[in-house]
């Protein structure tokens, strides 16, 4: 199978497991909010995004120095394992004995028990970080979505059943702790390797040197990704922390559906090819097509969010619907950002990736320290201008890394977002002539709009790009799905 077969393959069954995962997370969500009061609520998030930041950074360095390498050693591999697990412990400790003080005396000392509980989670995912490596160096993305979509339907159900007896708030921590514990299980097994009790300091320095920037970006990154949610919580209390949670958690669930999966097979494809041009070609085709699909999710999420908040969560939570809409422009350019960083990575221009996610760190507390104490709107809007920020900045290494013209660049994502931004403007005209129909009604008509008009726009005005999203969809497409994609581009005469 070739490389572009393997990455459409590798995608669609990390979309696959991404959408099982966060559908299950996201309908027990709405379960317990349904249940829960706001502060309650924010309560739970702020533990929650503690373990969310560790996850996240444990798996920066170590699993991608594992993708990266060429050769599989097992003394490699076993240096690493035990590296990981003392970056787990030291983790561990810090939040033990930092994070949760600093927890009790600036937010609120009711999330304390919540996040000691939780805390073994960094252990688990410690232990299945080398493995996750060996799997992904391997392509074996179908084992790693198999297992994600078992664990997270037996979890999902736990927390279910734990919110229906009444156990509120500790839904979530039942259902985060057997997620884990199954992933983890699943994962060493899947990998069908173990570590020997072998150490090489000289394999682990190697992979230090090369981990460290990532590891360190990683929690940039992460701490981009929720800083705002921390100053939201510390400056304006658990119950906006709440409000601001549930305007952003479908936003969340649509990242990992559709733009993480990318994230994940993008640097294994990157590593394998040699050639920087090639490389550089890859990363626009790639952004070019995956931007006239995720773009316009996005804008269209934001068209229906206000209605869709209501009708899912509640009226309780009204007011977390204007936030959706501003969280789901922002969301668009993610995209730009992870596939930069990604070829960048695959580049061994690490500390690039690190000096870019510290400079849309540095603009996302400013704005947010600034503007977070206006209100819940403006936490938002500092959203916005943060991730697009980034994504230009992204852009602008890029060029100079790769040598693409601008005109190029502009050429691959400008489209994508004019022919977004118009449908959303279409949607909302739309909408404001639906405002005594049903909520599903309003959802539906306006989501139908929104589809429609895009597709016009793609067939009359940007047919160029729409003629070359299929021609790159029928290169990496599954053999089962040609046939189909053939018959649409027949039907578009796009010859």
């Amino acid at each position: 199978m070739g490389l572009k077969q393997q990455l459409g393959n590798s995608t669609a069954w990390m979309s696959l497991a991404a959408s099982s995962m966060s559908i299950v997370s996201f309908l027990v969500f709405i379960i317990i909010s349904r249940i829960l009061s706001p502060s309650e609520i924010g309560l739970a998030v702020f533990a929650i995004l503690v373990v969310e930041a560790g996850k996240i950074i444990l798996n920066g360095g170590i699993s991608q120095a594992i993708v990266k390498r060429e050769d599989w050693s097992h003394v490699y591999a076993s240096s690493c394992f035990f590296l990981n697990i003392v970056y787990s412990l030291i983790f561990i400790a810090l939040i033990w004995f930092f994070g949760i003080p600093f927890t009790a005396h600036y937010y609120d000392p009711a999330t304390v028990p919540i996040l000691q509980a939780m805390l073994i989670i960094f252990l688990l995912e410690g232990i299945k970080v080398v493995h996750e490596g060996k799997l992904r160096r391997e392509f074996a993305f179908k084992a790693i979505a198999l297992r994600s979509i078992s664990a997270s339907f037996i979890s999902g159900a736990t927390g279910v059943l734990m919110a229906l007896q009444g156990y509120g708030v500790w839904s979530l921590v039942g259902q985060q702790l057997s997620g884990q514990i199954l992933v983890t299980l699943i994962t060493l097994v899947s990998a069908r390797w173990w570590p020997s009790f072998t150490f090489s300091w000289t394999e682990a320095k190697s992979a230090i040197r090369f981990s460290s920037p990532l590891m360190l970006a990683q929690l940039v990154n992460t701490l981009c990704n929720s800083v705002l949610e921390f100053i939201v919580g510390f400056l304006l209390g658990p119950a906006a922390l709440g409000v601001y949670r549930i305007g952003g958690r479908a936003l969340f669930i649509l990242q990992d559906i559709i733009v993480r999966p990318l994230e994940q097979t993008a640097l294994p494809a990157f590593a394998r090819l040699q050639d920087v041009t090639e490389r550089a070609t890859s990363c626009l085709r790639i952004m070019r097509m995956s931007s006239f699909i995720i773009v316009p999710i996005f804008f269209g999420t934001a068209a229906i969010a206000p209605e869709f908040i209501v009708l899912v969560f509640g009226e309780k939570w009204r007011a977390s619907g204007e936030l959706m809409s501003l969280i789901a422009i922002g969301s668009a350019p993610l995209l730009i950002r992870y596939q930069v960083n990604a070829v960048l990575t695959a580049q061994g221009h690490t500390l690039w990736v690190l000096a870019t996610t510290l400079c849309l760190l540095l603009v996302t507390i400013l704005l947010g320290y600034f503007w977070v104490q206006k209100g819940l709107t403006y936490a938002a809007l500092a959203y916005v201008v943060s991730m697009y920020f980034s994504a230009l900045l992204g852009l602008v290494i890029f060029q100079y890394h790769f040598g693409c013209s601008y005109t190029r660049i502009i050429k691959t994502i400008l489209p994508s977002y004019i022919a977004s931004a118009t449908m959303l403007g279409i949607c909302l005209m739309a909408k404001s002539h639906l405002q005594d129909w049903p909520l599903s009604i309003q959802i539906l008509l306006t989501a139908g709009i929104g589809a429609l008009s895009y597709l016009l726009l793609g067939l009359l005005v940007f047919r160029p790009e729409a003629k070359n999203f299929l021609q790159e969809a029928l290169s990496i497409a599954p053999a089962k799905l040609s046939p189909h994609l053939l018959r649409i581009q027949q039907w578009c005469r796009f010859h």
